[in-house]
């Protein structure tokens, strides 16, 4: 077995050790060269703090890490460990994240957070045997809405203020806990929104990215983060800001939620308007 940085390797070595390492994954991961790049990019990974593993000169495994100071604090993200097939459950998932550990602790890591889909109970051991610990249940939420199936936002007398995704930071109850590719940082291209109430105060706000048909309607929108404040009408405000992101010409809309805590009253307003459960993950968090 031979460790290499993926800055030391060929994209093509580490494009391979992706797709061998994620084959037969609960979910089809697979990428092609420019996909990989677009994810190291938006996702800010590391390319000098992640790593690629050879086996008998082949690339067969692969961790993608990423760093951010959050609160003052350094975090670190596993955003993909995989392992080709035939070196599964031989200890090399073991070796590989003794050497993503011993990074973190070489760059001062507060807290390394990761997410796995819940039923994939390999994964989940092997990072509970490294010292993580299962903290948030997550939700992929999903459904088609028509702009006449949801309430108008007149009627619940509040208004939209559309803000920069970098500007969320300043509200006061931000999740900045919420899964990585959900914060602000990884929202390129994204869009937010604050609900506010007649007398001013912000009562909610919505993270999220449209993606445009070639004739300008709304295809679909992908919520990022959607929070409320504490005591508020969350069902309502949850319908009522769904219900402005409609443009003109929009008939219907393709939602879907990502990563949102089952903890979260948001989830239980989409799941109450029949969002359908996609896939379910486990956040995990180990402090150093």
């Amino acid at each position: 077995m031979k460790i290499k940085k993926l800055s030391q390797v060929t994209l093509e070595e580490a494009l391979t050790a992706w797709n061998k390492g994620f084959e037969g994954y609960i979910v089809p991961i697979k990428m092609d060269i420019q996909a990989f790049v677009n994810r190291i990019a938006s996702e800010g990974l590391s390319p000098e703090k992640s790593i690629v593993v050879f086996m008998h000169g082949e690339p067969c495994g692969i961790i993608l890490n990423g760093f951010r100071e959050i609160n003052g604090r350094k975090i670190a993200w596993n955003g993909g460990t995989g392992i080709a097939p035939q070196y599964r459950g031989k200890g090399l998932s073991a070796a590989m994240m003794s050497e993503v550990l011993s990074i973190y602790k070489a760059e001062n890591v507060h807290t390394a957070v990761l997410e796995a889909i819940e039923e994939n109970e390999r994964a989940i051991k092997l990072y509970i045997k490294a010292g993580y610990a299962i903290t948030d249940q997550l939700l992929y939420l999903n459904k088609k809405l028509t702009h006449k199936e949801i309430g108008s936002l007149t009627e619940s007398h509040l208004a939209i203020k559309k803000i920069y995704p970098e500007q969320l930071q300043s509200i006061s109850f931000y999740d900045s806990d919420a899964a990585w590719q959900c914060q602000w940082q990884s929202a390129k291209q994204g869009e937010a929104a604050v609900l506010m109430s007649e007398d001013g105060k912000e009562e909610g706000y919505i993270l999220y990215k449209r993606v445009l048909e070639a004739a300008g309607r709304t295809e679909r929108i992908i919520i990022y983060q959607l929070n409320f404040t504490d005591g508020s009408a969350y069902e309502a405000m949850t319908e009522s800001i769904l219900g402005q992101l409609f443009l003109d010409q929009d008939d219907s809309i393709d939602f879907t939620a990502v990563n949102i805590s089952v903890s979260n009253p948001a989830s239980k307003a989409l799941l109450k308007m029949g969002f359908e459960k996609k896939i379910g993950q486990v956040m995990m968090k180990k402090t150093l």
